[in-house]
């Protein structure tokens, strides 16, 4: 039986990542793999119901990591990895790129833990965890994979993101782990360009799975997502309030939790929209959320693959979306929705009354959408997994 190990803070939190290593933990365990899921949080409490994670899956933490020692290492180099991305004052340095990512001891710690346990696979979630990853693969046996959650651009080009200023690590990055994954093809043309490496498009799985379908009656919108700004409601809000001007009828919910809710409960009141708009909380029944409504609104300006947009097309949503990486591989643009170039709210707004203003538009798209849903199960992304398991030598 192969031991597959995904890296990562913990699953038991709220966020697309918990959630899509859980179903793929999930995926795999069906499949006959020996799962475990190896954690940095060790503060978070344990809870396989967040978001179903089958119980057989181990969960290990990384004790050490958050010893006093480690901490106060991490700090420092927290402090001049904020500097490199504020001055590049160490951009063209490998070696203090190196220790910014990963030190020497915290590298030691992990690279124990994974020997002992001797892991087949180990697969890292996004950012700092595919660094650390690269950082100690030559000090473990198994095979490294690092696994990318959001778009290219905004990991790279965006200031104040985790490889900006960080080029000659990145490349370094590339070369040390055995493989690396993106979402999309989007993504993969990207670091082909930029960085001339080979990666591996393996899309999320569906997160929801049902046999239930909207029936678009409720003249309601929808969002999801944590309320933090790489979700973009603060302009959404500012687009339903221009889309009340010339509608009263539709209302919307944002479904979940976060540090901006203060913010988006001020703007809501400001512009008197407190019947029509309302903040929802996170809650592990969110079928109702989409079977309730008739539309899903992406806001994001850089999302990786927009789980909820699966999610809304398994309900049978024509979807109005920002053209983030993902957007077209859900989205077929005026089929099952609407792919909006960024920053453009006029067009947003417009193809939001687009659909709330013409009933036979929102039930064709709506029945579009659930085709699309259909065309990829999770059974073939776990092939997709497991060929590439296969595939690295």
């Amino acid at each position: 039986m192969k031991k597959i190990c995904f890296f990562m803070a913990t699953p038991f939190t709220l966020g697309g990542e918990q959630r899509v290593v859980s179903v793929v933990s999930n995926l795999l365990l069906d499949k006959g793999y020996d799962v475990t899921i190896l954690c940095t949080d060790n503060f978070t409490p344990i809870d396989y119901s967040i978001y179903k994670l089958n119980s057989n899956i181990n969960i290990k933490f990384v004790n050490e990591y958050n010893a006093e020692k480690i901490v106060k290492i991490r700090n420092k180099r927290n402090k001049m990895y904020i500097d490199n991305l504020s001055t590049g004052k160490y951009k063209n340095s490998l070696l203090v790129q190196k220790y910014i990512n990963c030190d020497r001891r915290t590298a030691k710690i992990i690279s124990r833990i994974i020997n002992k346990e001797k892991y087949d696979y180990v697969i890292s979630l996004s950012t700092i965890y595919n660094t650390m990853l690269a950082v100690i693969s030559d000090k473990i046996s198994a095979k490294t994979i690092g696994w990318q959650h959001s778009c290219s651009e905004r990991y790279f080009d965006l200031p104040n993101e985790r490889h900006y200023n960080q080029d000659k690590f990145s490349k370094y990055m590339f070369k040390k782990l055995d493989s690396y994954v993106v979402l999309t093809n989007h993504d993969k043309n990207y670091l082909k360009k930029r960085f001339g490496v080979d990666t591996v498009v393996i899309n999320n799985p569906k997160s929801l799975i049902s046999n239930k379908v909207s029936s678009l009656k409720n003249k309601k919108f929808l969002a999801v997502g944590r309320y933090v700004p790489v979700k973009n409601f603060e302009m959404l809000i500012d687009m339903f309030y221009e889309f009340h001007k010339k509608n009263k009828e539709w209302s919307l919910d944002i479904v979940g939790e976060g540090e901006l809710r203060d913010v988006l409960d001020r703007k809501i009141k400001n512009y008197k929209l407190e019947k029509f708009v309302k903040l929802k909380k996170h809650t592990n029944n969110i079928e109702k959320y989409y079977l309730n409504s008739s539309v899903y609104l992406m806001s994001s300006l850089y999302e990786g693959w927009g789980m909820v947009m699966g999610e809304a097309i398994e309900f049978g949503l024509p979807i109005v979306s920002f053209n983030i990486a993902s957007a077209p591989e859900m989205i077929h643009d005026g089929y099952n929705g609407y792919i909006i170039e960024n920053y453009d709210k006029k067009n947003y707004i417009n193809c939001m009354l687009k659909l709330a203003n013409n009933n036979t538009l929102l039930k064709t798209m709506g029945k579009n959408a659930r085709k699309i849903s259909d065309k990829k199960p999770n059974e073939m992304i776990a092939e997709e997994w497991i060929n590439l398991f296969k595939s690295i030598k």
